[in-house]
């Protein structure tokens, strides 16, 4: 579900929306979408290399959440978006665990996303660092 909402994005809403209407959610809306695909070697690869702690903020999802832990999320410093055909990556230099909100955050610019120092200066930025 994560991959998709960072391939799809997020709808902005700038409209004013009325309040005392109710607002449907749930309809079927058929798509038809390309995917890039991921190579499941990779993500095991950078997780056994990098560990489970995210790159930008530290956190280890396993430590917080337990049994729910399990959410770490592999980020390409090269976005897969910008290739024209498909690549070897190499899970050492090429790939980083994030957490789910740090992985979001990185994928908020488009279409270059922000690389990892400059999310950790946004981050360091907000808390008066």
């Amino acid at each position: 579900m994560a991959a998709m909402a960072e391939l799809i994005g997020y709808d902005v809403v700038q409209d004013e929306v009325p309040l005392d209407e109710p607002a449907f959610e749930g309809g079927l809306k058929p798509a038809v979408v390309n995917r890039r695909e991921r190579n499941p070697r990779n993500r095991l690869l950078c997780i056994r290399l990098h560990g489970e702690r995210c790159t930008a903020c530290g956190l280890e999802p396993q430590g917080r959440y337990h049994a729910a832990g399990g959410i770490i999320e592999v980020h390409h410093l090269e976005p897969l978006a910008s290739l024209s055909s498909s690549k070897p990556y190499d899970p050492a230099t090429e790939l980083v665990p994030l957490c789910p909100n740090c992985h979001r955050a990185v994928h908020t610019r488009r279409p270059v996303p922000w690389s990892i120092e400059e999310l950790k200066q946004i981050m360091d930025e907000a808390s008066g660092c």
